[in-house]
């Protein structure tokens, strides 16, 4: 053998060690999940890319999966290494609505919340407040202790002097 073939086979060598040591590593490690939100596409040699983007710890992280032409304008579970939030990708790729799960931790979940189906599970699932039951609900607008405001017996006999008959 040559100098050239020599050289052209360690490369080709270490290349194929380093994607195998990045696959381990993503094997092994310990994942967080996130809620992210695919933004655009990439277009590459017949290859679309889905370019999301996720907040963990407060860092805005951007990412790519191929075959996202379907994936665009829609939530995911991202699923990314703890410690290494640039090694992530979409976990499940099935759409999820982000007013259906419980908030997102700062530094994500440690266990995926939906389903391999894509169904949220039981302990992720956002419940309805007492005032957004079927017959109280008001669309459109979400309640908080934040909103409420303290009811004085004036306010009270205000309301009792101008009822509607």
């Amino acid at each position: 053998m040559n100098k050239s073939t020599i050289l052209v086979f360690s490369i080709l060598l270490g290349f194929a060690v380093y994607i195998s040591f990045g696959q381990i590593k993503w094997k092994i490690s310990t994942k967080l999940y996130c809620i992210g939100y695919v933004h655009d596409l990439n277009y590459s040699r017949n290859m679309h890319y889905a370019k999301y983007t996720f907040k963990i710890n407060n860092e805005n992280i951007s990412g790519e999966q191929g075959n996202g032409k379907e994936l665009l304008n829609n939530h995911y579970i991202i699923e990314v290494v703890k410690n290494q939030a640039r090694m992530n990708r979409i976990s499940i790729q099935q759409p999820i609505d982000p007013q259906s799960i419980v908030p997102q931790p700062p530094g994500g979940w440690t266990e995926c919340p939906i389903n391999e189906d894509g169904s949220i599970k039981e302990k992720y699932k956002r419940h309805k407040k007492k005032e957004q039951t079927e017959e109280n609900q008001i669309t459109g607008v979400e309640f908080s202790a934040q909103d409420s405001a303290q009811v004085t017996k004036s306010s009270v006999d205000f309301l009792k002097q101008h009822k509607n008959p």
